[in-house]
C-alpha cells in the first residue's frame, strides 16, 4: 500500500477519462471504495478489469475481503453473539485464583 495523503478521486477520475488505466497502486489506494462501491460505475469496470489481469492485485483484494469478514466476525456482537460472554468455570477459575495468596 502506498503511504501518506490518499489520493483524490478526482485525480484518478480525470487520469481515466484521459485514456489513463489503472494500475496497482490504483488498487491499493481506492481500495476501500471500491469494496463499499463508491467509485462510479466507469471506473469501478476497469477496476475490474485490472483485477482480471493483475493475479497480486487480486490476492490483495481477496486478502482484505477476508480480514474485514475475520475482524467483524470477531468484533461484532450481530455475527458473533458470545462475544463478551465468558463461560461460568471460567470467570470463577480466574477469581479464585485473585483470591489465593501468592
Amino acid at each position: 500500500m502506498s503511504g501518506g495523503v490518499p489520493r483524490d478521486f478526482n485525480d484518478l477520475i480525470t487520469r481515466i477519462k484521459a485514456g489513463g488505466s489503472i494500475n496497482c497502486r490504483d488498487c491499493s489506494d481506492f481500495l476501500m471504495a471500491y469494496l463499499e462501491s463508491e467509485l462510479p460505475a466507469d471506473i469501478r469496470t476497469r477496476f475490474e478489469q485490472h483485477l482480471a489481469e493483475c493475479s497480486a492485485c487480486r490476492v490483495y483484494v481477496e486478502t482484505y475481503r477476508t480480514t474485514v469478514k475475520l475482524a467483524q466476525d470477531a468484533c461484532c456482537p450481530k455475527a458473533n453473539p458470545h462475544l463478551g460472554r465468558m463461560p461460568p468455570d471460567l470467570v470463577n477459575a480466574i477469581l479464585s485464583a485473585l483470591h489465593k495468596p501468592s
